[in-house]
Formats: structure tokens, C-alpha cells, sequence
């Protein structure tokens, strides 16, 4: 019933706006014409004598200034009556959040434990409080801060607070509201305390256009950890975008999951998610999947490629990892090279390591011929010499600003 009448007023709001537009079509029309008959019954335009000799451009500049008038004395007075009751309620709901808190505390650390029978009539109080959906909303929010505050037998008792209250039917209607706002206080609320039960319709959001709603459902399965193995990203063939992937890992990593299957992740045909698998290796160092992750080098897509790239020199710890990346240097994105530069100039074969690295300031670009003659000056001081004097004068720039930097 309560999902029905967010849709009623969703529909409401709309159909008042359509209402409006085609009275301004209608208004339009009947300003011009003496008098409009409907059935049997006559319409007489008032206004008629004023309009019925002028110019057909004199006449839509008249109406749609008289439109402009009366709408900018409505918006007046809506933006007034807004402020004014937006104040007001600014003011009740400080009020409220005081009650509610104490309240709360109350309950969370009483002068003397509660028995069950104590507990449930405190519960109930507050139940009774909760008079609309406001209060109910006020309260929430104001139980939900407290209990991302808290750990250990605190959060038990926000936990319990939350479930007691038997607000799921007043969860759901938000969670199926048509309304965006409506929808994501529902996800906080189901992902903050681990509502049971709404996953299905949840895993519905996450294909959503919108792009906030659809990572806050992402992160709300995430925060219920019953796809803790990250899967049904791959099973709902998603494609995630910058921001998603780094929520998730944000999420991944304060909510400390670890059973993740980074195999089936890394290999996934959806790029996203493949770069998600590989970074979440990189993350969380496990090493064992630097060969699924090589494989990666070269992909048609930059960011699984870059990810792959950057993952494999992170792993690199032997002389055919080192050379790998040498023959693959040219494959790899300009941030990746940058990195495999400085990997490989820490490789134990020296002698590879000045050959590679005289290779890319005789060859590369700008940035890298400054980032590979920095890291000879460590190396090999008798190979640098020669940059100054070089015939390529973005060399011999180059020579000269690291010479400058490191002055």
C-alpha cells in the first residue's frame, strides 16, 4: 500500500506538470479566438477585443508575458512559503534529533541493564513516536550515524534497535519508490545495517542508468557479503564505470573481504571487470596470479592494459619478468612505462638496466628520456655524459633540466 502511494504521487507530480503545459498550449488558443464550445456548452473569451486585431507577433510576445508574470508571482510565493516551512522544519527536526538521541542512548547504555520485557516496552515507546514518515526518516538517519560510530556490543544494540522496530514494510516502500532519493536512503539503511531480504530487487538497481544508484546497490550487496566473492558483477555481465571501480574497492577494502575470486575476475571478457580483478591482486599482494595478469599485457582496452601492466612490474621479482617487460614496453600505455622504467632500472643486472635505459632516452619521449637519465645518475654516470652533447636537442634538454633538478 505504501509503495502505491509513492507511485500516486510520482504519477501526480507528472501529470500536473502535463496539466499545466497543456493549459498554457490551451490558454494560448483560446486568448486569440472569441469562444470556445465544449458539448454544449459556450465559452466566451473576455479578452477577445483586445486581441482580435493585433499583429500575430505583438499577440504571442502579449501572452507569453502574461505567462512569464503570473509564473514569476507563483515561483515568488512557492520559493517564500518554501523557505519559510524549510526553516521551520530545520528547526523541529534539531529538536527531534535531540529526543531521538537521548533516547537512543537511553537504550544503549541504560543506569541499569534492561530485562527483555524492559527492552521490548522501551522499543515500542519509540515506535510510537514515529508518527509519519518524516519522524520515521529523522530517526533513521539520526540511528544509522550512531551506529556507524560504534563497534563491538554498541553496534549489537543499534543492530537490535533497527531490527525491532519492524520498519521492513516502511524500507521496502522506499526501496520500490520511484522516487531516486527515496531509493538510495533505502540502500544506506539495508547496507548500514544488513537488512536480509531485498537482494533480489537490489541486484535489479544495479543495472540502472543512473550512475550514483547504481553504485550504491553495488556497494549495498557488497555490504550484506552475500557476493563477497565479487561474482555477480560477472554474472549480471556489467560494465562498470571509473567511479564504480573505485567504490568497490574502497568498499573491498574498509570492509576487509577477502573472499574474492580473482581468477574468474581477472579473466572476465567484461574489460571493467578485468581491470577490477587485477587491481584488487595488486592490492591486496597476491602475487600468485602474475601470470593470468601478464597475460593482460596488450589488451585492446587501455585500462585493463595499464592495470596489467603496472600489476606485473608490481610482481616482478626474476631476469625473465624483468625482460618480459623490456620486449613489452612498447605495448604498454605511457603511465605503465613510466613505471616499467623505474622497475627495470632497479633489476639486478646492471649492465640490462643501462642498456634499456640509454634505449629510452635515445628513443622516447620527453618525460621518459628525464625519468631514465635521472635513474642513471645512480647507474652508470660515465653513460650520461654523452646526452650532453648529443645531436638531438630534446636529449641535451633533457640532460640539462635533470642536471639542474639534482644540482
Amino acid at each position: 500500500m505504501k509503495t502505491l502511494l509513492k507511485y500516486i504521487k510520482y504519477l501526480s507530480i507528472r501529470l500536473f506538470f502535463l496539466m499545466l503545459i497543456a493549459g498554457i498550449a490551451f490558454g494560448s488558443y483560446f486568448y486569440r479566438v472569441p469562444q470556445v464550445i465544449v458539448g454544449n456548452t459556450t465559452f466566451f473569451n473576455p479578452l477577445y477585443s483586445n486581441t482580435e486585431n493585433t499583429p500575430n507577433w505583438l499577440y504571442i510576445v502579449d501572452y507569453f508575458t502574461f505567462i512569464f508574470i503570473i509564473a514569476f508571482v507563483l515561483i515568488l510565493i512557492m520559493t517564500v512559503y518554501y523557505n519559510t516551512n524549510k526553516n521551520r522544519e530545520e528547526k523541529n527536526d534539531e529538536l527531534y534529533v535531540e529526543i531521538f538521541l537521548r533516547k537512543i542512548f537511553s537504550f544503549i547504555y541504560p543506569v541499569e541493564e534492561f530485562t527483555d520485557k524492559q527492552r521490548i516496552s522501551q522499543i515500542k515507546e519509540m515506535e510510537k513516536q514515529l508518527r509519519n514518515n518524516r519522524l520515521k526518516i529523522l530517526f533513521i538517519n539520526t540511528l544509522r550515524k550512531v551506529h556507524s560510530q560504534t563497534t563491538g556490543l554498541v553496534r549489537l544494540k543499534t543492530d537490535y534497535m533497527m531490527k525491532e522496530l519492524k520498519i521492513s514494510s516502511f524500507i521496502r516502500a522506499y526501496l520500490y519508490s520511484p522516487f531516486f532519493n527515496d531509493k538510495l536512503f533505502a540502500l544506506k539503511v539495508i547496507g548500514d545495517f544488513e537488512l536480509e531480504g531485498y537482494e533480489k530487487h537490489i541486484l535489479k538497481l544495479t543495472k540502472r542508468n543512473n550512475e550514483v544508484l547504481h553504485s550504491e546497490a553495488i556497494i549495498t550487496l557488497l555490504r550484506l557479503k552475500i557476493y563477497d566473492n565479487l561474482l555477480f558483477l560477472v554474472d549480471l555481465n556489467m560494465k562498470l564505470t571509473t567511479w564504480d571501480i573505485n567504490i568497490i574497492i574502497k568498499t573491498v577494502q574498509e570492509l576487509k573481504i577477502v573472499n574474492i575470486d580473482y581468477q574468474t575476475l581477472i579473466n572476465s571478457e567484461i574489460p571493467e571487470i578485468s581491470a577490477l580483478g587485477i587491481m584488487l591482486a595488486r592490492l591486496n599482494n597476491r602475487s600468485e596470479f602474475k601470470k593470468e595478469i601478464k597475460n593482460k599485457i596488450g589488451s585492446s582496452n587501455n585500462l585493463v592494459n595499464e592495470e596489467a601492466c603496472l600489476s606485473f612490474s608490481y610482481f616482478s621479482n626474476n631476469e625473465t619478468d624483468y625482460n618480459f617487460m623490456i620486449n613489452s614496453f612498447k605495448i604498454a600505455t605511457h603511465k605503465s612505462q613510466l613505471n616499467f622504467i623505474s622497475r627495470i632500472a632497479s633489476i639486478p643486472d646492471k649492465e640490462s638496466a643501462v642498456h634499456f635505459l640509454d634505449w629510452v632516452v635515445e628513443n622516447q619521449p620527453f618525460s621518459q628520456k628525464i625519468e631514465a637519465i635521472g635513474l642513471l645518475l645512480d647507474l652508470d654516470l660515465s653513460v650520461i655524459a654523452k646526452y650532453k652533447l648529443s645531436e638531438n636537442e630534446v636529449i641535451r634538454e633533457s640532460y640539462y633540466q635533470v642536471l639542474d633538478i639534482n644540482i
